[in-house]
Formats: structure tokens, C-alpha cells, sequence
């Protein structure tokens, strides 16, 4: 089997998951709905949302209360492999601002995707750079402003999006197509 290790994720994402993780305290985890149709699959996403942060973790300094979005539940891992047109691989399912999911994609390989939400402070400043140093696309329709590019460590794509003055959304994956889906998803519900 053909894996990737979290050493080659790509500097961006490391910086946005360092930010989610410090941001708040532990996340309240929601189980991952399954097989019970679309109620259970529109169920856990609106749970993920109405978790209440842990007391005690410093507050974002702009946007949106971040600690209270469990964005693992919002996009569970099956539903992320769905997406991709496979299936989740066995393991511990995550909770919390930042997501890390393995899948099978249909052909017994590996793919490595990881996820996470954060302040728009974190997500602005990085948005700035890439507009002003580095060749991005930047595709129209998700949130208020989004880039996309080749990762520099590995052969995937790194899709960072920003909601203005809410949050900040980075996906990292080999297919830059399920990107842009599961931010779609991950968008329609969080909110914009």
C-alpha cells in the first residue's frame, strides 16, 4: 500500500492545523453517522455545529467561535471517500478543527487528505502572500476568496478558502477536483 506520512504536508496546511489546534480547547467529537440514509448523513453535520467549546481555551480574534465546529463531523470520513469515489480506510475516527483522513480510491492505493478550519486572521495573512508571491489558481464560487496549488512536498494540491470575517478553510489531497467538492460541502454547512 502506497501511503504518504504528515511530514509531507505542505507548510501552509502545518502552519492553518497548528492555528486550529492551538485555537481552542479539546472539541467535543461527534460519531460519524452512518447507514441510516440522508437524515443521519444531514444529522451529524448539524450536530458538529452545536457542540459547545471547552472553557478555559482563548477565544479566535475574529470570525466566528471556531472551538464550537467539530469539522470532522461536518465531513465525516466516509462521506469525504464518497466524494472520492472510494472507501475510508479502518481507523480512530478524528474529532475537532483539523481532520486527517486515509482512503482507499478505489483501486487498493492510498489517499491522504487532511482538512481544517480556522480564524479568518490565520487564514488572511497566507491568502495576502499567495496573491502577492506565488502562482495559484483561483477558483470562483467557493467562499469570498480561494486559492489552488501544487504542493511543493508531495504530488497533491493545497485548496485554502476564506470566508470573510468568519473562518478560514485549508484541504490538502491528491485530486484537486474532491477538493473543491468537500469545500463546497463543508461551506453549504458551516455557513458562509
Amino acid at each position: 500500500m502506497n501511503t504518504r506520512s504528515l511530514d509531507l504536508l505542505p507548510l501552509g496546511l502545518i502552519t492553518l492545523l497548528v492555528a486550529a489546534c492551538g485555537a481552542a480547547g479539546p472539541a467535543t467529537s461527534v460519531p460519524e453517522a452512518v447507514g441510516s440514509g440522508a437524515a443521519a448523513a444531514t444529522s451529524a453535520p448539524a450536530q458538529a455545529l452545536e457542540a459547545t467549546p471547552q472553557s478555559g481555551g482563548p477565544a479566535p480574534s475574529a470570525g466566528m467561535d471556531i472551538s464550537t465546529v467539530d469539522l470532522c463531523a461536518v465531513l465525516p470520513r466516509a462521506e469525504l471517500a464518497s466524494l472520492a469515489g472510494g472507501t475510508p480506510y479502518d481507523g480512530n475516527d478524528p474529532g475537532g478543527q483539523a481532520c486527517i483522513y486515509t482512503i482507499d480510491p478505489g483501486d487498493g492505493t492510498a489517499e491522504l487528505y487532511a482538512l481544517s478550519i480556522t480564524t479568518p486572521d490565520a487564514t488572511s495573512p497566507l491568502i495576502d502572500y499567495f496573491r502577492q508571491y506565488e502562482q495559484a489558481e483561483w477558483p470562483e464560487g467557493i467562499g469570498d476568496v480561494a486559492y489552488l496549488q501544487s504542493s511543493d512536498l508531495d504530488d497533491g494540491f493545497d485548496l485554502v478558502v476564506l470566508v470573510e470575517g468568519r473562518y478560514g478553510l485549508s484541504i490538502s489531497g491528491p485530486r484537486p477536483e474532491v477538493l473543491q467538492a468537500a469545500a463546497r460541502l463543508i461551506l453549504e454547512r458551516v455557513g458562509e
